[in-house]
């Protein structure tokens, strides 16, 4: 009876929705990268990974993190104009990396040292335009609690994005990648999204003013100013093994760290970026109706933990065999991924509840944060170069910064939510 209650529970029941989605996606993915190790190098996957860590690292600017905006207000009429200003700027933003892609082309490559598929790189703006709507029609139906929609859109992603990959790797046009697949998954999880969400946005349209978006960047302008920067340093500072290892060690070891990476976000990910969603709504509930925000935090990472048990054992075991599942060229992947686990570990404690810059105000202090951040992983991978020439050595001082900087920032997320709680009832 007690199991039956705790599933009827909504933030429970939406969880579940947004995993269950995101983990049917992933099992199609993680199916298809059976045989796509076997289709393309690692040289290929490295530009592959490379492609999408630029995408991922661009993408909080082309938004300007605006979509957060969409489900803090508490009137519609006030959310659908956040919304179309989140639209707004991934278009005039990916239209402006185009025309610096244009202009800087040659430096960005000889920079990384590329010369494979480097046509490749005008096709940035576009995942970066397809991303950013995605994003901000996600939010927009994480705000109206639609999260089968979210769900639906995953898989409908990573079904046409595994099909469009192994199409290629069949195909005459084998020596294009991974990218093009990827691709045509954006464009399939937009076009799904826009039929579902097109009835709940086109009666608000009469709502959309120049006049209200004025007043409400000016409301919400930490997003913008503060918000975008500290998501792009942290971003950056994510994916900044993939773009040091591909100037410092060549394309095919990115395409060896990138899979190790991606096998060790898959079920951690699933969970992870649901239960973030989910709690970015809830907590928002929470704060804006003033109850007890300390609550929620304490039981999101309680119930993190014990599902981490779950997840990172059978990992840690399965990294042992991932030479006999993917291929004899990736051998070192599961030597990669045992170095990264402690890392991932303490990410998935403290990824999920990190919408509590956004709920609190903080973003100020984050900034200095991820500037931090950043700065010690960039020297953590780049000792590792310099004075040993070892990508081992460099990927064990980047998982030990991420670990002692996930640890730090979880508590002061209990910190001020116990803070916020205390000053809340003392005003009761």
């Amino acid at each position: 009876m007690q199991l039956f209650s705790f599933l009827k529970k909504e933030f429970v029941k939406n969880v579940f929705t947004l995993i269950t989605g995101a983990a049917l996606g992933q099992i199609i993915v993680y199916t298809s990268i059976l045989l796509l190790t076997r289709l393309f190098s690692p040289e290929l996957f490295g530009v592959y990974i490379l492609f999408t860590s630029s995408v991922l690292v661009l993408k909080p600017i082309i938004t300007l993190q605006l979509e957060l905006a969409i489900i803090l207000p508490q009137k519609d009429e006030d959310a659908i104009n956040t919304f179309a200003l989140t639209i707004f700027a991934t278009l005039v933003l990916s239209l402006l990396t185009f025309i610096i892609i244009l202009i800087f082309k040659r430096s960005i490559l000889s920079f990384f040292e590329i010369k494979k598929l480097s046509f490749l790189i005008y096709f940035i703006p576009f995942s970066t335009l397809f991303l950013g709507f995605i994003t901000s029609l996600n939010y927009w139906n994480n705000r109206n609690k639609k999260f089968n929609n979210i769900a639906n859109g995953t898989i409908t992603k990573s079904a046409v994005m595994s099909v469009g990959q192994i199409t290629t790797g069949f195909s005459a046009a084998n020596y294009l990648g991974l990218i093009p697949g990827m691709l045509l998954g954006q464009i399939a999880q937009l076009i799904f999204l826009l039929k579902k969400s097109t009835k709940s946005i086109y009666k608000l349209k009469n709502e959309i003013s120049y006049t209200r978006m004025l007043i409400l960047i000016k409301k919400y302008k930490d997003i913008p100013l503060l918000n975008t920067l500290i998501t792009f340093l942290n971003t950056l500072s994510n994916e900044i093994p993939v773009l040091l290892i591909t100037k410092y060690f060549g394309l095919s070891t990115a395409g060896i760290y990138g899979l190790a990476i991606k096998v060790g976000r898959a079920p951690s990910g699933i969970v992870q970026d649901s239960v973030s969603q989910v709690f970015f709504n809830k907590a928002t509930e929470v704060y804006n109706k003033k109850e007890n925000l300390q609550n929620i935090v304490k039981k999101t990472c309680f119930n993190l933990l014990k599902i981490s048990l779950l997840i990172f054992i059978p990992l840690f075991i399965i990294s042992y065999f991932l030479d006999f599942i993917f291929g004899s060229e990736w051998t070192d992947v599961g030597t990669y991924l045992r170095i990264l686990i402690p890392w991932l570990y303490i990410m998935f404690l403290s990824s999920p509840i990190t919408s509590l810059i956004v709920i609190l105000n903080k973003q100020k202090v984050i900034l200095f944060y991820d500037i931090c951040l950043l700065t010690f992983r960039f020297l953590a991978f780049y000792a590792g170069y310099y004075f040993y020439n070892d990508i081992l050595i460099s990927l064990i001082l980047f998982s030990a910064v991420g670990v002692f900087f996930n640890i730090f920032i979880l508590i002061y997320f209990f910190k001020i939510s116990k803070t916020e709680s205390v000053n809340r009832n003392a005003y009761k």
